[in-house]
């Protein structure tokens, strides 16, 4: 199977290469989050949100998390370094992932609460009457980087001194 990576070097650091899939870049059109995958070895950036952790699963490790037939169904145990041996469903990886190893919080901007998902954060804004307008601020765990797609113009980014290589 052939993927489309590419190779993001910090122009004065080159001992931190950054490993990425294309389409992580082409999904956004400004700014977007990546984090170290982490999964097994895996030397590549994911992005950091569900379809994007799905999608990385899928098709570097092999691992189906959005169609699941009776035998995904199984037990699968997370390959994350560092995780203690987390089992779960395939389908449940990536909810797993953004919230234990990649430290993904939704808070809210007028009380500070701090929830693990998306969905929690809009029940939350319907069950709080003070927090009915609020907006979510999403935080991301350390050594999350954000990578500025706007300045990225012919392969290079002089704001981030970031120089792009197609692998």
């Amino acid at each position: 199977m052939v993927h489309d990576i590419m190779m993001l070097r910090p122009e004065y650091n080159r001992a931190n290469h950054i490993l990425i899939d294309r389409g992580i870049l082409c999904d956004h059109n400004t700014k977007v989050t990546v984090h170290p995958c982490n999964w097994d070895g895996c030397m590549m950036h994911i992005g950091v949100e569900h379809k994007q952790v799905c999608k990385q699963l899928q098709q570097y490790h092999g691992i189906n998390t959005t169609s699941p037939t009776s035998e995904d169904m199984q037990q699968t145990t997370c390959l994350w370094t560092g995780c203690l041996g987390a089992y779960m469903k395939s389908e449940n990886l990536p909810r797993h992932i953004l919230l234990s190893h990649l430290g993904v919080r939704w808070v809210c901007s007028t009380c500070g609460g701090s929830l693990s998902r998306e969905d929690a954060f809009r029940r939350h804004t319907l069950e709080r009457p003070g927090c009915q307008y609020a907006k979510a601020v999403v935080k991301y765990g350390d050594g999350s980087l954000v990578i500025d797609n706007s300045v990225l113009d012919g392969g290079w980014s002089a704001s981030q001194k970031v120089r792009v290589t197609v692998m």
